[in-house]
């Protein structure tokens, strides 16, 4: 049986509770979050044991019971809540959280047993009231960890990311998973905002193929909150952002030229690309 602080429960936080709980296994939950209203609703569908809508009254004794300390907020309140109590959380428990940016994480936590966890799941809309026990499913999970946790910890925060759903668990470094996320998750936003603040966007109803609504999904988007996080990875999303440019240029530079044998190169390279994509994905 574990005994799991949760601090934060919007959409991640309450969908980790709720996940935890129709999991079925042994997982006692206390959950600290600002909104009393989140708090009332948890602790009256027996998502949580205990629950805390004030910090400064219930976090030293949560922290002491604790075996693994699961922080779901944005990284700057993540990092200070991290260095505000970190005096009580000794390497006896797991610090972890559902961030999705590591590397300063990483770098406020090297003198605590830390093993973060990214399951690359989520809504357009945010907030305890959209989180689901079924958020997870089927997702993959990313695990980082530092030097002072070993292979159990990692195993118990693997097994957590299992119990909630996740169907996929790598180990990376924080480094490669800040890299990887500005890729597959942050320029996706991007790309679907971009795609929605053309000008032709509002004149294509009636006009649109599926493509469009696939592409533009996550148009939608929690702008406090994608802003904080495209900060924290800026280096890293720019660089990519940048190679995208280039790719998109690709195309402008053979559609000005009219030169289709380019155009087609680029298409067929596509294919190619993807289709090695998905062996590999297949193969795994």
């Amino acid at each position: 049986m574990s005994n799991i602080t949760v601090i934060g429960m919007g959409l991640m936080g309450g969908s980790l509770i709720k996940a935890l709980k129709a999991s079925g296994k042994n997982y006692n939950v206390w959950a600290i979050d600002t909104n009393k209203e989140n708090i009332d609703c948890a602790l009256k569908d027996n998502y949580i044991l205990k629950g805390e809508y004030d910090y400064n009254n219930i976090i030293e004794d949560a922290l002491k019971w604790s075996d693994i300390i699961m922080i779901c907020t944005l990284p700057s309140i993540a990092l200070d809540i991290i260095n505000k109590y970190k005096s009580l959380i000794d390497n006896n428990k797991i610090l972890s959280d559902f961030c999705g940016v590591k590397t300063d994480i990483f770098n406020n936590t090297k003198d605590k047993k830390y093993v973060g966890l990214h399951t690359m799941a989520g809504k357009e809309k945010g907030g305890y009231s959209n989180s689901s026990e079924n958020l997870f499913k089927n997702s993959n999970a990313i695990i980082t960890h530092n030097e002072n946790a070993n292979e159990n910890d990692i195993k118990i925060i693997e097994n957590l990311a299992k119990d909630i759903g996740c169907s996929k668990v790598i180990v990376s470094t924080a480094k490669k998973h800040d890299e990887m996320i500005a890729f597959t998750s942050q320029l996706m936003h991007i790309v679907a905002c971009s795609i929605v603040n053309h000008k032709s966007f509002l004149e294509s109803l009636g006009y649109e193929g599926n493509s469009l609504g696939d592409h533009t999904r996550v148009g939608t988007i929690d702008a406090n909150m994608w802003s904080e996080l495209f900060m924290f990875n800026s280096e890293y999303l720019s660089d990519s952002l940048g190679q995208y440019i280039e790719c998109l240029n690709d195309f402008k530079d053979a559609l000005d030229s009219k030169d289709r044998e380019v155009l087609k190169k680029l298409m067929l390279n596509s294919n190619n690309v993807k289709n090695e994509w998905l062996n590999k994905k297949n193969v795994k």
